[in-house]
């Protein structure tokens, strides 16, 4: 009797463990992908310090998005120029995401 118990036990101890380890195989694939995906939607932009971004930058979203806050900025060069991508967090606790030029002027979003 004490074999018959010892069997069911170990099986099951192996049943177990296989599948918890079939789980950390998943997720850790899922965390990958979601990494992956996080690099491509940067579309080449380096991410930057917000204070790095240039004043007029800066106040444009002062005067046209009052009380949001620049959580992340982003460069990148484009024909000579520098194109800014600005992850803004609204008054109202809302994500956005714009585009502008280092004169402070708003590019839209399609536009190279």
């Amino acid at each position: 009797m004490k074999k018959v118990c010892l069997t069911v036990f170990a099986a099951s101890a192996m049943l177990f463990s296989a599948q918890n380890l079939t789980a950390q195989e998943v997720a850790q694939t899922q965390v990958e992908v979601e990494e992956t995906v996080v690099q491509r939607a940067q579309d080449d932009f380096t991410q930057i310090e917000v204070q790095e971004l240039p004043a007029a930058v800066q106040q444009a979203v002062e005067r046209d998005y009052a009380g949001a806050t620049i959580a992340e900025a982003y460069v990148k060069e484009h024909e000579g120029a520098q194109k800014f991508k600005l992850k803004l967090t609204t008054a109202d606790g809302e994500e956005q995401e714009l585009y502008a030029d280092a004169e402070g002027n708003w590019i839209e979003k399609d536009k190279k």
